[in-house]
């Protein structure tokens, strides 16, 4: 749950998610990033699930200084018990479907 760094620079990290819904109703939820447990100010994303057996996809990307020993958390959060992450096994012809993708890279030292 958290990404350190042992290299300090500017990091981009991007993410998906696929959040799934199971009731009817609107539900809303929140993304955002995390640097050393502090909220990063103006990340969060606010996502509106509509109707039952709703799935929606939400990606993005930050952009972080971090230093030496740093870590990064993605967060979400909902308001519904009935909103969760997510991932089903590899069906043929569509492989599997992970809840989240984070990828990180360093873009200058």
């Amino acid at each position: 749950s958290q990404i350190f760094c042992n290299r300090p620079g500017l990091y981009n990290f991007a993410f998906s998610v696929q959040f799934d819904k199971a009731s009817g109703g609107d539900a809303l939820a929140h993304v955002w990033g995390r640097l050393n447990g502090a909220n990063i100010a103006n990340s969060a994303s606010e996502i509106r699930i509509k109707g039952n057996d709703a799935e929606i996809f939400v990606a993005a990307n930050f952009f972080v200084e971090m230093s030496n020993g740093d870590y990064f958390q993605l967060m979400w959060e909902t308001d519904s018990t009935d909103v969760q992450l997510l991932a089903k096994a590899a069906a043929a012809p569509v492989p599997a479907i992970p809840s989240v993708i984070l990828t990180v890279n360093q873009v200058n030292i």
